[in-house]
């Protein structure tokens, strides 16, 4: 097999995109060409690594574009091929190669996991300018799912979008982290929130973690956030404790200490 030769950036590109699925030019720029004197340059510089990769074969872009064909290049949105999956192997990373699906995501699954790649985009983007915030560990899915066997045996599994441990200060907080598009009716939100209170029930997140991670809603506007917040309140009040509802616009605030839980007096 023929062996490329390829940046550190490279390397790390590759395995962001085998972790998060799909990302925009955009959010690699934001990644992983931070030191650029202006935006346009990391962008620049993006494209620049990400046509080299698709020339390789390692990854390709999607038809569709965030904001259109006039949005320019930085609209791509990329996915790992194959090849790329190879090539991390072959430079000895201990992962599965599966072949990967040729046909388009649907429309609400690529926006989904877009929007989780730019929590990730984010955090890593406070972690820079906050020398007192850390980003331990940050799981996509499926790494970040839970499994357990119920008390007749039964296989069980929580599905959170991505799982979150950050150092602040002196504290470590973990996060099961929900992103909300407003796709979802408030009945199957609930549903989630109580296979949540399930899983901490069991007490093993406890056991193996001492503690349960705080599960963090993350609502696309305030109207939407004020809706799941007065849901879960009214249905699991027993159990509210767990939860914690945020519009997206105040996510990075509330996780670097900014804004508090409005849980305690």
């Amino acid at each position: 097999m023929q062996k490329h030769d390829l940046t550190d950036k490279e390397k790390q590109i590759l395995q962001f995109l085998c972790k998060a699925k799909y990302a925009t030019t955009k959010q690699i720029s934001r990644l992983f060409f931070l030191n650029s004197v202006k935006d346009s340059t990391a962008i620049r510089r993006a494209n620049l690594a990400t046509k080299k990769l698709n020339n390789l074969g390692f990854i390709s872009h999607l038809e569709r574009r965030i904001g259109g064909v006039r949005a320019g290049s930085g609209s791509y949105i990329w996915t790992i091929k194959t090849a790329g999956l190879r090539a991390l192997k072959q430079a000895g990373e201990n992962l599965p190669i599966s072949r990967k699906n040729k046909y388009e995501p649907t429309s609400h699954h690529l926006e989904h996991t877009l929007a989780i790649t730019e929590i990730y985009v984010q955090l890593s983007e406070i972690a820079r300018k906050n020398l007192n915030f850390t980003l331990d560990l940050f799981l996509f899915e499926p790494t970040c799912w839970r499994g357990w066997l119920d008390a007749l045996g039964g296989q069980m599994r929580l599905k959170p979008d991505s799982f979150a441990e950050i150092s602040l200060h002196d504290y470590v907080d973990s996060y099961f982290i929900e992103v909300d598009k407003s796709t979802e009716s408030l009945n199957r939100i609930v549903n989630k929130c109580k296979q949540y209170i399930r899983y901490y029930n069991t007490g093993f997140e406890q056991k193996y973690n001492n503690v349960f991670p705080l599960v963090l809603w993350i609502a696309p506007d305030e109207k939407r956030k004020i809706a799941i917040q007065k849901r879960i309140q009214d249905e699991l009040a027993n159990f509210w404790e767990l939860f914690q509802v945020v519009s997206l616009d105040e996510f990075a605030e509330f996780v670097a200490g900014g804004i508090d839980d409005g849980k305690t007096d």
